[in-house]
Formats: structure tokens, sequence, C-alpha cells
């Protein structure tokens, strides 16, 4: 009895099951396929971006020796001496302009030598000068190096006598340097004279107080004497004139 209800609910399932038709079959079959493809499609993909272990190798190697072979020419040019202002590099579509170094290091010694120069004043200082060798002669002797601003001579508190080394100050600090490269260890009378460009800031204007200013005695137009004389003439002059007119003036 119990196999039998069995069997009888076990057919009436089944009748209450829908059927399924062979298309609907054959379209989840190509949908699955369809589905298997594109998987397989991307993971192919993804593998592509990657190399394997020994084309990564070389590809590094090739790399290492064309780097290898650009360095060995850059030697050989720098050996021959030839004068590239500017060198192209290709990489692609663009160019990469590169400078030579050792037109780069000329530039940097210019720039150098501008801050140097910007950093000194226009003031020399001048020692070992031999004896006579004062204010005119400095003035004349240093004015071809540019125009001068003023000239110092040290001198003796009591004597007024040369102490052998003075100041000079140049309306422009390019002349002083040139004064300075010029006339350093230069031999005048027998003597090394010591030339050097002082520092920004420095001044020469309490030197002066001791220079030596010589009395200059004012000259007189007339003596009294030349006075007394232009007079008495004029005074004649005025009473010829009244006698002429009749008038007799006594002085």
């Amino acid at each position: 009895m119990v196999k039998s209800v069995r069997a009888s609910s076990s057919k009436q399932a089944k009748k209450s099951q829908p059927k399924i038709s062979k298309k609907q079959v054959k379209e989840t079959k190509a949908l699955e396929s369809k589905d298997v493809d594109a998987v397989a499609a991307s993971d192919e993909s993804d593998i592509e971006g990657f190399q394997s272990a020994s084309e990564n190798e070389a590809s590094s190697q090739s790399e290492s020796s064309e780097l290898e072979e650009d360095e060995d020419e850059e030697e050989e040019e720098e050996k021959e001496g030839v004068d590239f202002g500017e060198i192209e590099l290709q990489q692609g579509s663009h160019t990469i302009k590169k400078l030579d170094p050792r037109k780069q290091s000329e530039n940097d010694k210019a720039n150098a030598k501008k801050d140097k120069n910007s950093e000194l004043s226009g003031i020399l200082y001048i020692s070992r000068l031999p004896q006579g060798f004062k204010e005119r002669e400095l003035s004349k002797y240093f004015s071809q190096f540019g125009d001068l601003k003023q000239v110092r001579l040290a001198r003796n508190k009591k004597t007024g006598n040369s102490r052998h080394y003075a100041f000079l100050e140049y309306i422009n600090k390019d002349d002083a340097v040139v004064a300075q490269d010029t006339m350093n260890n230069y031999l005048i009378m027998g003597h090394l004279l010591k030339v050097k460009v002082l520092p920004t800031g420095s001044s020469i204007d309490k030197l002066f107080r001791y220079k030596k200013k010589p009395f200059v005695t004012s000259k007189v137009a007339k003596s009294s004497a030349q006075l007394k004389k232009s007079a008495n003439e004029k005074h004649e002059d005025r009473i010829t004139k009244l006698k002429e007119a009749g008038i007799d003036f006594k002085w």
C-alpha cells in the first residue's frame, strides 16, 4: 500500500512540473558557451600585459648595452675636443637639448666673478709706496684705469710726511678690480706695490682728518699807494672842471 501511494505521488509531481522544450535547452547551452569565451578572452588580455622572466632579462640587457655604447661615444667626442654648444637627443617624437658641460662650467665661473665683484667696493688699498709718491703722483698714475673719486695718502700727524700707504676710490667698481689685477706686485722705484680692493661697507672719510692743508694767502687787488694815487688823480680832475665852470674851490 505504501509503495503504491509513493508511486502515485511521484507521478503527480512529474505531471505538475512544466515541460522544457528543446529550443530552451539549446539557448541555455549557447549562453553558457558565450560566458566561457568571454572569461577566456579577459584572462588572455590580462596575461598579454606581462612578459616572462626571460623576456624581461633580454630587454634589460639590450638597454644596458645601448647605454654603454652611448657613454663610449660621449667619451670619444670629449677626447676629440669637438665643441658642441647644444646636443640634441631624440626620444620618440620629442627632442631634448642638452648643454655642453664645458660651456656650463665657463658660465658658472663668469657668474661667480660677478658675485665677487658685487661684494667688493671701489676703494683700493695701496701699500709699500716709494718716497715722493704722493697724492698728485697717485692720481696721475692710477687715473689710467678709470675715473677717480678721491685720493688719500696716510701722513704723520706731527711732521706731515708720508706713511707709505694710500687709499684710492674709483667711481666704477670694475675699474678698481682691473687696477688691482694690474698693479699688484708691480715694481716702482725699487718697491713692490701691494694693491687690494676693500670689501663693501668700507669708507675712507675718517682718513681725511689729518690731511695736510697748505696755507693759501689771499692776494690784494691794489696796494694802498696805488689807491692814494688814483684818488688824487680823480680829485684833481674834479677841481679843473670846477675852475672851468668859474668856481674857486680849495681842498
